[in-house]
C-alpha cells in the first residue's frame, strides 16, 4: 500500500536470430504523491512500441500490445481496445504501439491503513496498429472507484469502471479484479 514513492520499469525484448526479427520496447512508471495522512494520489503511465526489422516480415502477432482491463484501462473488457478484424468476426488483434495512462485518488480505511484502502479513478488509453496514425481522438477514457485489500491469500484490487466515450465495437465490463499484484 504504498503512499509515496515511484516504480519504474523499462523491458525491452531483442529477437535478433530466426526468420523473426523484433524489437519490442516498454516503459512504465508509477509515481505516488502523499496529499495528507490519509488520502494519495496515484498518477502512472505507460508506452510501448515494437516493430520487426531486417528481412523479417514484420512483428508477430503474437508480441502485439492488448489494453482494457483492470491492468489498463478498466471498465472495458479485458484486451479489447485497438483495432477489431472484421473480416473474421471481432477479434481483436492488438497493435505494436501502446499509450496507457491512470490517475486514482486513494484513502486509508480507518484502522486498516496498512492493508486496505479505497479509491476513484480516471484511466485513458489505446493499442494503435502499423497502419493507424497516433490519434489522441481514439483514446478510450474510463473513471469509477476501486479498491484494494491485502488479503491472507495475497493482494486483492477491485473495480467498478464506466466507459467514458465507448464506441462502436468495444467490450464494456463494469466489475473487474486481480488477484496478485500491488503494482
Amino acid at each position: 500500500m504504498p503512499n509515496e514513492g515511484r516504480y519504474q520499469r523499462v523491458n525491452i525484448e531483442w529477437a535478433a536470430f530466426g526468420d523473426t526479427r523484433y524489437l519490442r520496447n516498454n516503459y512504465q512508471i508509477q509515481q505516488y504523491f502523499p496529499l495528507s495522512k490519509r488520502f494519495t494520489l496515484m498518477l502512472a503511465g505507460e508506452v510501448g512500441y515494437a516493430d520487426g526489422y531486417g528481412n523479417s516480415e514484420g512483428l508477430p502477432f503474437f508480441k502485439n500490445y492488448y489494453a482494457g482491463g483492470i491492468g489498463s484501462v478498466r471498465g472495458y473488457k479485458s484486451s479489447t481496445l485497438g483495432t477489431i478484424n472484421t473480416l473474421e468476426g471481432e477479434d481483436r488483434l492488438g497493435g505494436n504501439r501502446k499509450v496507457i495512462g491512470n490517475a486514482e485518488l486513494l484513502w486509508a480505511l480507518p484502522g486498516l491503513e496498512n492493508t486496505a484502502r479505497l479509491g476513484v479513478f480516471f484511466d485513458a488509453g489505446q493499442v494503435y496498429a502499423a497502419k493507424d496514425k497516433l490519434d489522441a481522438g481514439e483514446l478510450r477514457y474510463s473513471a469509477g472507484v476501486t479498491a484494494a485489500w491485502m488479503s491472507p491469500v495475497g493482494p486483492l484490487k477491485f473495480s467498478i469502471g464506466t466507459p467514458l466515450n465507448k464506441k462502436k465495437g468495444d467490450e464494456a465490463e463494469t466489475f473487474q479484479f486481480q488477484l496478485g499484484t500491488t503494482f
